[in-house]
């Protein structure tokens, strides 16, 4: 009898264990339709994620391929106006040397003129004549060289003009 009793007892026992895992067992059972519905939510942003990193990833080589197109622009640019640069360079210098020589020669004739006229205002031929951002163009020297400038762009122009006005 004793063994009866022990076994009537753990019988309770399994049947409380087997009440409460059944009931586990529904809750489980009812949030699996919520678990399914969490899960393809989840697989939908996944999916979505991956689509923008692809688009992304195009964006990006776009904006790469743009990018070292301007890079290409800008460095041709900057080897053009340093060309640009070193030719004004050189053409300031070249003028500044006739300009310096044309002096030497104005004052020499001032000074020979100046002791047949004395201390006069020299004539309107011989006054300087105003910087022009365009000289007008004159027929080549007899024996000399031609040094026609004719500028191709605005800020060849402007750089020409402010060459001569810093003078």
């Amino acid at each position: 009898m004793v063994v009866e009793i022990v076994v009537a007892v753990l019988l309770v026992i399994t049947f409380g264990i087997s009440l409460v895992l059944n009931r586990r067992l529904g809750n489980l059972r009812a949030n699996q339709d919520e678990m399914r519905r969490l899960i393809g939510e989840f697989d939908k942003a996944l999916t979505k994620a991956r689509q923008g990193m692809t688009e992304l990833k195009a964006a990006s080589a776009g904006a790469d391929a743009a990018h070292d197109e301007r890079m290409k622009q800008a460095k041709i640019l900057r080897d053009e106006l340093g060309f640009m640069i070193e030719t004004a360079d050189r053409l300031a210098d070249r003028l500044a040397g006739e300009a310096s020589g044309n002096r030497a020669v104005r004052q020499d004739a001032m000074g020979q003129r100046g002791t047949d006229r004395g201390p006069e205002r020299p004539a309107a031929a011989e006054r300087p004549q105003p910087v022009t951002p365009f000289p007008a163009k004159r027929a080549a020297p007899a024996g000399g060289r031609d040094f026609k400038i004719e500028p191709r762009s605005e800020a060849e122009r402007e750089l020409l003009m402010a060459l001569r006005q810093a003078r």
